[in-house]
């Protein structure tokens, strides 16, 4: 009887341990990211090419595992039943006892060792346990196919009468920014890598009208300017392209490249100089316009600049190729850039601002609280909203418990 015992004991625990293997496998497996399995299948590891082949076929991988798993836990679960009837009838026990512990001692034991246990460690370790796991694994890949290859059909055959579709599911939008976040938690991803990706996120929502030069601030000039002032004003703001209008900002008649100036520059004779014959068409698109689409447009035209238009045909200022792009990497310095602030703090309660700063960036940098409206983006505009006409200069502007006084 001693023997006997023993001999199931070492059989239940040799149970345990595939039961084990199986249940932690699949966590490992199934763990592994896309970018992983790419690595292990130009590996030179034989363990981590077994690794991806085996993930080639998941469907058949997980019945496989499953199948094992299955015919494990059954024999493991007979033979606790044996086992646990034969000792508590050696020690005097009655059946009840047996059964008693069968069920709640011998699931517990179960349900630690061969499920909870080998998962925690498969979950934290994917790469070392499947690559552990990949040539057992393989050999039962292989050992059950037959068995696979029928339950295979036949799973797919009810996965299409309940009309469910083969496709993987993928990742929702909000799931992936959480899986940013989580790596830059955790390390694997640097702040500004963070950044990047939620700038990509958001670029396909949004318009031309948020990220352009607004009218006021462009610079352009009217197609009767003389060399010499076109020189000047291209020595003054150093730029390589230029709106080229005629009577009036409205009527933009083309963009002039700067580079087009340089053959003009060896004649001695400026008096018959004609911008109107050095512009190029201008490129016009609307406020509501989204800036991926812009940026598809740009690069088949092979464009720079484009000028934007209102709802009512009106120039309301342009957009530059530099605008778009630093929606994702953020503000590009070249050598004639001036960087100036767009606020300064004079004290606790007193800050400089710029009438082109957006209502969020004060928000933010400031730890004010003013409100966002549709329509009014910067802090110019949330003064206009307030007056309904043009501020003066010195005049003073009460907003709850802020004071806006115009310089």
């Amino acid at each position: 009887m001693g023997y006997d015992i023993l001999y199931y004991a070492v059989i239940f625990l040799v149970l345990l341990g595939l039961s084990a293997f199986f249940s932690g496998s699949e966590t490992a497996f199934f763990s592994l990211s896309k970018s992983t399995l790419e690595q292990f299948r130009i590996s030179l590891k034989k363990s981590e090419q077994r690794v991806a082949l085996l993930m080639a076929s998941p469907r058949q991988l997980l019945i496989t595992i499953v199948v094992g798993n299955t015919i494990v836990n059954i024999t493991t679960a007979s033979l606790a039943a044996i086992l646990t009837t034969r000792i508590t009838l050696a020690m005097g026990f009655n059946h009840q006892i047996a059964i008693l512990i069968d069920v709640i001692v011998v699931t517990l034991v179960i349900l630690i060792t061969s499920e909870i246990l080998p998962k925690v460690i498969a979950v934290r370790n994917p790469k070392s346990f499947s690559g552990i796991a990949a040539t057992p694994l393989l050999i039962c890949f292989r050992l059950f196919q037959p068995l696979t290859a029928v339950l295979t059909r036949f799973t797919r055959f009810l996965q299409h009468s309940m009309g469910f579709s083969e496709e993987r599911m993928l990742l929702s939008e909000e799931e992936l920014k959480t899986l940013v976040e989580v790596g830059e938690e955790h390390g694997t991803l640097e702040k500004e890598e963070k950044e990047m990706i939620h700038s990509i996120f958001e670029f396909g929502e949004t318009a031309v009208r948020e990220i352009m030069i607004p009218r006021t601030d462009m610079v352009s000039v009217e197609v009767n300017t003389t060399l010499e002032r076109l020189m000047a004003v291209v020595k003054d703001k150093l730029l390589s392209r230029i709106p080229v209008y005629e009577e009036r900002i409205d009527n933009v008649i083309g963009i002039l490249y700067v580079k087009d100036l340089l053959p003009l520059l060896s004649k001695k004779r400026h008096d018959k100089f004609d911008l109107k014959k050095l512009v190029r068409p201008p490129r016009f698109v609307p406020e509501q316009k989204m800036i991926d689409d812009l940026l598809r447009e740009f690069q088949k035209e092979r464009i720079h600049m484009a000028l934007v238009v209102d709802e009512y045909g009106g120039i309301s200022g342009l957009v530059t190729l530099e605008d778009v792009i630093e929606e994702i990497v953020g503000e590009i310095q070249d050598e004639y850039d001036k960087e100036l602030p767009l606020y300064r703090i004079i004290d606790e309660y007193t800050f400089i601002v710029d009438g082109r700063m957006s209502l969020e960036e004060i928000n933010d940098e400031l730890n004010l609280n003013l409100p966002m409206e549709e329509g009014v983006e910067t802090i110019s505009g949330f003064i206009l909203a307030l007056l309904g006409a043009l501020p003066q200069e010195k005049q003073r502007v009460r907003f709850n418990s802020y004071t806006f006084v115009m310089e």
